[in-house]
């Protein structure tokens, strides 16, 4: 992924890294938590040059390259059989009510709650096509939200004001939604697995998101900072 050229809007050198990586980031953490590990998806992401970049960002994301990358190839289709069985045991909602991927679940909600959710994402221009049925408090939802506002922040914001309006809605989401729930999730998934694939996750995950904030944050002041100098 590269940052395109935009005249008014200027990534500082300490922000690029971050810019290059978050949405790969995102996007693995959505495939990953969004359906079962198919052997094409394992494959994709273990020879992804790219991934391997944005992995060093996380201890978790390392332990997650060392598991995916160690791997002959030959026993790819053994690993994605146990790892799919582990997928169905742990996303399971009837069967695991204590341990479910969704906002409301994890901090005792009513199922209205979704309604608050799909009106961030409605406020914010996105629909999702959802071909499982997922709930919009579900964690592949709502880190696919993100995944979204990062590519629209990027590739679409041809001015300091679009960038830090997309910006602030994803620090919102982050502080009002991801950052409220994710940490007992994980916690949870990390008693609930052993599975290398899945502990990687939750430890890339718990470990991303508030470092993803403090970015946004940084990048947020720069952007400030540009502004008052153009003014």
């Amino acid at each position: 992924m590269t940052i395109p050229t935009v005249p008014s809007l200027v990534v500082p050198e300490v922000c690029s890294r971050w810019l290059e990586s978050r949405g790969l980031i995102y996007q693995l953490l959505v495939d990953f938590y969004g359906r079962k590990p198919s052997l094409s998806l394992v494959a994709q992401w273990s020879r992804n040059r790219e991934m391997s970049v944005a992995a060093e960002m996380t201890e978790g994301g390392r332990e997650l390259k060392r598991y995916l990358c160690s791997q002959e190839p030959a026993m790819l289709p053994a690993i994605c059989e146990k790892e799919k069985l582990e997928y169905k045991r742990l996303m399971n909602e009837r069967a695991a009510s204590t341990f479910v991927a969704r906002e409301a679940a994890q901090l005792g909600r009513e199922e209205e709650f979704c309604n608050v959710i799909s009106d961030v994402y409605a406020a914010a221009g996105i629909v999702f096509k959802k071909c499982s049925g997922e709930a919009d408090d579900h964690i592949a939802i709502e880190l696919e939200f993100m995944a979204v506002l990062h590519e629209r922040m990027l590739y679409n914001s041809f001015s300091i004001r679009s960038a830090m309006e997309l910006l602030e809605i994803q620090e919102n989401f982050l502080e009002e939604h991801l950052l409220k729930w994710t940490p007992q999730f994980c916690e949870r998934l990390n008693a609930a697995t052993d599975s290398p694939l899945y502990l990687g996750l939750s430890h890339m995950l718990e470990e991303f998101l508030p470092q993803d904030l403090h970015m946004l944050r940084a990048w947020k002041a720069s952007l400030e900072s540009s502004a008052a100098a153009m003014a």
